[in-house]
């Protein structure tokens, strides 16, 4: 495994390295530089133009006019004018049995050779003029920035794969987020091994297999619990057969009817509960659909069920990738409750909306007020118990709504119609 190392520690040890070597570089070069422009360079460039002269003119007499043609071509001056001061000698050259001694001149060097104490070799006048005329401060803001752009690029250079790591799980974090967000909770994060992100990770992973533990937990209860519940509910209900077989008076009868509606009741949260364990565990069944065509089958079957609805469609085809089975779950949940609570009315329409397939299910009944709509949708929630209690309402009609809506990633809401309920339902542009 490999050993975690601190981010900052990270970043500030690479940009240390970035500096150390840039530095070690930028040193390197003007060391070499200097030794370039050194009076053994200048001492250098004499003995070969000597070499040259002795090789042309026969002679190394700086006096020779051919001597003094040559040294002229190289860009040097030759002459007996003596320097005002005798200057300190910088260093010594071997020329075969003579030596070159260079002194500084000016901006430059000057030399002289044993043999020939009294004649000066130095830089061309016009080399030393421009020399004089350079300007020192514009030097130093060009020698500046040529060091700070170096710099910065190899910082760049150094800080490019650190940083674009770090930008890659960034990534890997959002999509992971994301995943989760829609309820995949087979996702998991790759462990960067930098600290603190490291510690994110594990988690970040621990979050997810905890999350998927405690559904998994969940849905194994309600699943036994609604199992448990068929065998007394069974025995229940032949009981209550057995005494519906018996003659009895007028009171009687009807408390044996409510005890049948009861169970009725308890058998529908029952079927209800496993139906929404199922709907939160199954896969999905993706299929393509005629919406449009699907949705008036539908509702030409319930009609003559007692209420009126009406039908309207904007779109004159649509064809959705959708499954089947849960689409008819939550328009058969959404047309129920509905008939249940409007007065007469009911409208259907299908219209396109944002660049999105909207189905929008409207009745005139009571409705439900704003503040109330997050609580609808949660299982088992009432909010009118003796509206429940007539209708034979459970609270699990809008839950089982709510979760068959997020497995098909179709966005849910509920709004107050003034009279009546407004559901809309936004599906996803997966045509």
């Amino acid at each position: 495994m490999m050993k975690t190392v601190s981010f900052f520690r990270y970043l500030y040890g690479t940009v240390a390295l970035a500096l150390v070597l840039t530095l070690s570089a930028l040193f390197t070069a003007i060391y070499y530089l200097e030794e370039q422009n050194s009076w053994q360079d200048f001492a250098r460039d004499i003995q070969q133009v000597l070499l040259i002269s002795q090789m042309k003119c026969q002679t190394e007499d700086l006096t020779n006019h051919c001597v003094q043609q040559i040294f002229a071509i190289e860009d040097f001056d030759i002459n007996q004018e003596a320097p005002p001061t005798q200057p300190e000698t910088l260093g010594h050259w071997p020329y075969f049995d003579n030596r070159i001694l260079v002194m500084p001149f000016q901006m430059g060097y000057q030399a002289q050779l044993d043999n020939q104490p009294d004649i000066w070799i130095r830089d061309a006048l016009e080399h030393l003029q421009e020399s004089a005329d350079d300007d020192p401060f514009a030097d130093i803001i060009s020698t500046a920035a040529a060091m700070a752009l170096i710099l910065l690029l190899a910082i760049a250079v150094f800080l490019y794969w650190p940083v674009k790591r770090l930008i890659n799980w960034l990534k890997q974090l959002e999509t992971a987020a994301d995943a989760l967000a829609q309820e995949d909770y087979s996702v998991s994060l790759p462990v960067l091994n930098i600290s603190p992100f490291d510690q994110l990770s594990h988690r970040f992973n621990r979050m997810v297999l905890l999350i998927r533990s405690n559904l998994e937990e969940k849905r194994l209860l309600a699943n036994a619990m609604a199992h448990e519940m068929r065998t007394p509910l069974s025995r229940a209900r032949l009981a209550l057969g057995l005494l519906q077989r018996q003659p009895g008076d007028e009171l009687q009868t009807e408390l044996l009817g409510d005890l049948d509606r009861y169970l009725d009741e308890l058998e529908k949260v029952t079927d209800n509960s496993l139906q929404l364990v199922r709907l939160q565990n199954s896969e999905t069944n993706m299929t393509s659909l005629s919406l449009d065509q699907w949705l008036q089958e539908k509702l030409h079957s319930r009609q003559g069920q007692g209420q009126s609805i009406s039908w309207q469609a904007d779109i004159d085809a649509c064809t959705l990738v959708t499954d089947e089975r849960f689409l008819t779950l939550i328009i058969d949940n959404l047309l129920s409750n509905a008939e249940r609570y409007t007065h007469d009315q009911i409208h259907v329409s299908l219209k396109q909306r944002y660049g999105r397939v909207s189905l929008i299910i409207t009745d005139n009944g009571p409705g439900i007020p704003a503040s109330e709509i997050e609580k609808a949708l949660q299982p088992f929630s009432r909010l009118d118990e003796s509206r429940d209690r007539r209708s034979g309402g459970i609270g699990l009609g809008l839950a089982l709504v709510s979760t068959a809506c997020q497995r098909l990633d179709v966005q849910l809401s509920l709004n107050d119609a003034q009279p009546g309920l407004q559901v809309v339902l936004n599906f996803p542009d997966n045509r």
